[in-house]
């Protein structure tokens, strides 16, 4: 019988705000941690550097921001998942056991 993964309850904090989430796995835990800190840190570059005051626009650009980058980073997998299949099936084509004499 499979264990079910245990919950935990983590606190992270986001321009000077503490959230409480739920994470499923170390993995999961550690990514929420790192994310909380990305966030934060570009929260405050936008209102110091920036002089952004409104904090509802710099939550929206930051997640802006990342939902940017996360489809980036998804098109970029499609694109290099593209290409290895294009040249593996080359590969098979020409290299296969069943084209060797």
């Amino acid at each position: 019988m499979e264990k079910e993964p245990k919950r935990r309850l983590l606190k992270v904090k986001i321009a000077d705000k503490t959230y409480e989430v739920w994470a499923n796995s170390d993995d999961e835990e550690s990514f929420m941690r790192d994310a909380a800190k990305i966030v934060d840190t570009q929260v405050e570059v936008r209102m110091k550097e920036k002089g952004e005051k409104d904090i509802q626009r710099v939550l929206a650009m930051v997640c802006l921001d990342a939902m940017v980058a996360r489809l980036k980073g998804d098109n970029d997998i499609d694109v290099i998942e593209s290409t290895v299949f294009k040249h593996l099936d080359y590969l098979q084509k020409y290299f296969s056991p069943s084209n060797q004499n």
